[in-house]
């Protein structure tokens, strides 16, 4: 396990003439950073901030081939206190010169810069960014960063900067790659941003972490899978983090009786969570999304409708989130349920339950109802069975999905009229 800083590198000021000489001079203007009340008097890159205040393992430098990695190489050459190549820093320098947007990403040789920065360390050379295939580009570039980052290495990542899109384009990759990579467990410790254009205001330059911003995303994925999957586990963990367990653990109860389909707890766990909803909390990124939950708990907690009623709602639930099968089985046994209620029967009662079922299937076998439980039953077998018995004629299972919101449309109206239809 390391600690790996990812930091962009800009142009810098440009070249210039020093005291008459061929030499060229390039680099980032001193400045006092400040992090976590520790100032770095004339500091000239974050990353060497960053680097030394949280003792990280390597750098991985992001750049373009005007990026001013020769004054990478001498900075660091001087702060590890290793002999300077000086043909190589000038050689460096006035490739780099030469060289523009148009130019091969080989035209540089980093090799030297690598070695100064540490076992840990890499130089990745992106192009600008122009357009939409160079960016495609650069995020191929930085998915190979992050894939040779190895098992619970902690990542630090430096935005300040390089340019704008560059930025903006790393941090939005490094959310998406994240859950691609989930199995490496590598962990976002920071995002940090030197504030430059504040320094003369207030005498220093504040290095801020916007992690709260990557974590942001983190909230607006969990609401959005709870909302359209049940699936409440991510916003659950994130609940936990900020001290909210009992929020955190009725979301996951409620989660995880949507995903067995218990529809019981489903409305019990739902009003549970209905309750905590109302209660006040500071968590300021929970009440952002706040809203969203509450809709979604409005789609279970509806106590005035009839069972058969809900079971209904709940198959559309699941058919407008594509999961077919559990849709399927709630449907089926909406309409049983629907039978139960409009002739006075115990709809928890196994025996009378299957009584129904005859008088539906056998006794109304002409009936509206009876035709479409007998499309919506096979599907529900088939579902029931994985498609193992032989001989069941049904659906296919293109047919059975594009069909399965109009059945439960039909099947909407029928028991509007508390009879089993024509």
């Amino acid at each position: 396990m390391a600690k790996i800083l990812i930091s962009p590198l800009g142009a810098g000021k440009g070249f210039k003439g020093a005291d008459g000489t061929d030499k060229f001079l390039r680099e980032y203007n001193n400045a006092d950073y400040k992090i976590d009340n520790t100032l770095y008097p004339k500091s000239r890159f974050v990353a060497s901030v960053l680097y030394e205040h949280f003792k990280l393992d390597g750098i991985i430098f992001i750049g373009t081939v005007k990026s001013m990695w020769e004054e990478v190489y001498r900075f660091f050459c001087e702060k590890n206190h290793i002999d300077m190549d000086e043909d190589y820093w000038f050689n460096l320098a006035q490739q780099i010169d030469k060289v523009n947007y148009n130019s091969s990403l080989d035209s540089l040789d980093l090799s030297k810069v690598r070695n100064v920065l540490g076992k840990r360390s890499q130089c990745i050379l992106t192009k600008y960014g122009l357009d939409e295939l160079e960016l495609w580009d650069n995020f191929d570039k930085i998915i190979n960063v992050i894939d040779s980052l190895e098992y619970q290495d902690e990542l630090y990542l430096d935005i300040t900067h390089s340019f704008r899109s560059l930025s903006l384009f790393q941090f939005l990759t490094i959310t998406f790659i994240n859950d691609l990579l989930s199995e490496k467990k590598i962990k976002i410790s920071g995002v940090y941003y030197g504030m430059l254009d504040i320094s003369k205001e207030i005498g220093y330059t504040p290095i801020v972490d916007l992690k709260s911003l990557f974590e942001m995303t983190s909230w607006i994925k969990g609401a959005y899978s709870l909302q359209n999957y049940g699936n409440g586990e991510l916003i659950a963990e994130l609940l936990k983090t900020q001290g909210e367990k009992e929020l955190a653990s009725r979301i996951e109860k409620l989660s995880q009786a949507i995903n067995i389909n218990y529809v019981n707890s489903i409305k019990q766990r739902s009003s549970d969570l209905k309750a905590s909803l109302n209660k006040p909390t500071n968590n300021r990124p929970f009440n952002y999304i706040k809203s969203i939950l509450d809709d979604f708990v409005k789609k279970f907690t509806r106590s005035s409708t009839s069972e058969s009623d809900f079971q209904l709602e709940l198959a559309g639930w699941y058919f407008d989130n594509e999961r077919y099968a559990t849709g399927y089985i709630t449907l089926a046994e909406a309409i049983i349920t629907y039978v139960c209620e409009i002739n006075g029967k115990d709809i928890r009662e196994k025996d009378q339950r299957d009584a129904m079922k005859k008088f539906l299937s056998r006794q109304n076998a002409h009936s509206e109802l009876a035709k479409i439980y007998n499309k919506v039953d096979k599907i529900r077998n088939s579902v029931a069975h994985a498609l193992l018995e032989v001989g069941r004629k049904t659906e296919s299972y293109s047919d059975a999905i594009s069909n399965a919101k109009e059945y439960q449309k039909e099947i909407k109206k029928i028991f509007l009229t508390k009879t089993l239809g024509n």
